[in-house]
This record gives structure tokens, C-alpha cells and sequence, in this order.
């Protein structure tokens, strides 16, 4: 009996001017009814996902507080101060909300053990399952770590993908431009 490689698995990066996020795609609810669709098998609009689960980091006074500006920069950057993961249900990918020019999205195929480890991962990075903030179909929970120049949304998505199995640097993924080009490559 010969054992049948797992299937590559798709999930989606986004990266606009200054946030990265990593998406999930998950099963429309439609797919979720189970058995064919239709008389002919499946129905192949099914068959592309229609909802993603994105995950995201920052920092908390930034996003659920809004104390930004030039003085929330320099904190969030130079500080060490609390992190919050997002974790949403979308309709579509953040690449394709944000209003953060230049955007650009990132499709990686991974392997089934490729996967259970970036999920394993990002469950790994929650400190409590309690949401601090809901906004709008997104929880933002207490992260492990703080957020600071050497911490931000660029290392968690990097450090994400490399429980995934890509082959990415972490400090590479300092800057925007850095983490899109090493993004590129591979």
C-alpha cells in the first residue's frame, strides 16, 4: 500500500505601507451543507474559499486605543509595551480592505504538517482567550510579547511563516520593504 503525499495547503499574506497579516482561507458555510451540490458533483464556485481567518499583531494602544501619531510612534517602536493579536472572519483579505497603499498580497502552498505548526504557532502567541477589543468581525486578545521596534506585525507574520515550513529571515523582516522582497522571492 502506497501512502498518497498530503495536499498543499494556500494561505494568503498581505502587506500594506505599514501592517502584515496572514490568512486562512477557510470553507464558505454553503460548503458546509456537505454531500455534492447539484446533480453533477461539486459546484465549482465552492471550491475557492470564501472566507478567511487573518491574523495579525499589534500594538494595543495604537489599534484598540488610537493614541497614534508621532509620539505613538516613537512608543510603539522604542518602548516595550502590550501586544494584542488579531484574530478575524473576513469576506476577504486585509490586502483587499486596506486603504495603506502600496499593497501587495502573497500566496504560499504548505504542506498539512506545514500548517498544523503555523496554527499551532499563532494559537501559541494568545495569552488569554479573552478579547480585550472587538472591532467589527475582528478580536484582539492580550498577546505573550511586547511590541516594540524588534517585535511588530513583520516578525509575527515572518516567525509565522517559518513554523510553516518558508524559508524567511527574521531580520530581514525589520522593515516593510525588507519583508516584501524576501516575500518576493520566495
Amino acid at each position: 500500500m502506497s501512502v498518497r503525499p498530503d495536499p498543499d495547503l494556500t494561505i494568503i499574506v498581505s502587506l500594506d505601507a505599514a501592517h502584515s497579516m496572514i490568512a486562512l482561507p477557510i470553507e464558505s458555510s454553503l460548503s458546509h451543507a456537505g454531500g455534492d451540490h447539484g446533480v453533477t458533483g461539486k459546484d465549482d464556485a465552492l471550491e475557492e474559499p470564501h472566507v478567511y481567518e487573518e491574523w495579525g499583531y499589534a500594538e494595543r494602544a495604537w489599534y484598540l486605543e488610537k493614541r497614534q501619531g508621532f509620539i505613538g510612534v516613537l512608543r510603539a517602536l522604542l518602548l516595550p509595551t502590550e501586544g494584542v493579536v488579531e484574530v478575524g472572519i473576513h469576506q476577504s483579505i486585509w490586502a483587499e480592505r486596506t486603504q495603506k497603499p502600496p499593497v501587495e498580497a502573497f500566496r504560499f502552498q504548505i504542506s498539512k504538517a506545514g500548517y498544523l505548526s503555523l496554527r499551532s504557532y499563532l494559537q501559541s502567541t494568545i495569552a488569554s482567550e479573552e478579547p480585550v477589543g472587538i472591532v467589527g468581525n475582528s478580536r484582539f486578545c492580550v498577546a505573550r510579547s511586547p511590541y516594540h521596534l524588534f517585535h511588530h506585525c513583520h516578525h509575527y507574520t515572518a516567525k509565522g511563516l517559518r513554523e510553516a515550513g518558508l524559508p524567511i529571515s527574521m531580520t530581514g523582516a525589520l522593515t516593510r520593504n525588507g519583508f516584501a522582497r524576501q516575500l518576493r522571492r520566495i
